[in-house]
């Protein structure tokens, strides 16, 4: 013996549809026939699966996070005698119970959750390729491109972003070394360009040093003529390409972040 089986939703039906196929799996793959009808968001939409599940003597597992809809469909099948199986009714009224306040009835949340998180994840994922100059073959995938010399907290800021969903790459100024031409393609407002006084520099660098176990007196990378020199190469590229440039001297990432975000968003 085959049951029909009637997925019905005010959204994709996807989480009825799951629900069904782990349940008529236990007693076989010909178990039942599965159809699946999806946006039934009125009155007359669900009349009409009604309608067809009742001449076919069908099974229907219903998911409708509208109340009003749902409990007219759920009322117009005991009428016509047709069996439904309400799978977010309950869960939803036990939680009303306990949150005291109402469900937000508002159709495909659970699809928006799981495709935010997935681009937050993929965001990720291209923030740590696109790390410190590498793969510019990227960067026109590139919804931000941060630019700037050492220690200017490039990639704790990329990655605070990519966390927040936004793909960025960043890439270091160097004197020595000449920025990827595909930099230079990349249009100027998704470019960002991080400055910083060269006294806090200094300070950064022979803190990073001390912390190696290096002596700053000596390495050139912490001495006041580099770090002029690199940030003097690093204006001149970011007036090159004309992109936004942020002081972070003394800031907390989250501070820039927060107004580089209001900027791409706006």
């Amino acid at each position: 013996m085959t049951v029909d089986v009637f997925v019905v939703s005010d959204f994709t039906g996807e989480t009825a549809e799951h629900v069904a196929r782990a349940a008529y799996s236990q007693f076989g793959a010909d178990a039942a026939r599965l159809s699946r009808f999806r946006y039934i968001s009125t009155e007359e939409k669900a009349e009409d699966v009604l309608q067809v599940a009742q001449e076919k003597n069908a099974l229907i597992i219903c998911t409708m996070v509208d109340h009003k809809l749902r409990k007219y469909f759920v009322e117009r099948a005991a009428e016509r005698k047709v069996e439904v199986i309400d799978i977010l009714g309950p869960i939803l009224g036990a939680l009303e119970n306990r949150l005291g306040r109402p469900p937000l009835e508002t159709p495909g949340l659970l699809r928006r959750m799981d495709e935010e998180y997935f681009r937050r994840v993929k965001a990720i994922e291209f923030s740590i390729r696109c790390d410190d100059g590498r793969s510019p073959d990227l960067l026109p995938e590139a919804d931000l491109v941060i630019i700037g010399v050492s220690r200017t907290s490039k990639t704790p800021l990329s990655m605070y972003l990519a966390h927040k969903g936004v793909m960025v790459a960043n890439i270091p100024l160097v004197p020595e070394a000449t920025p990827p031409e595909e930099l230079f393609r990349v249009p100027p407002d998704k470019v960002i360009g991080l400055m910083v006084k060269p006294e806090h520099l200094v300070q950064i660098r022979r803190e990073r040093l001390r912390i190696l176990g290096l002596d700053a007196d000596v390495s050139t990378y912490a001495q006041w003529e580099r770090v002029e020199e690199e940030l003097g190469f690093a204006r001149n590229i970011m007036r090159k390409i004309g992109c936004r440039c942020y002081d972070v001297t003394n800031r907390a990432i989250e501070e820039t972040a927060q107004e580089i975000l209001d900027q791409i968003r706006a």
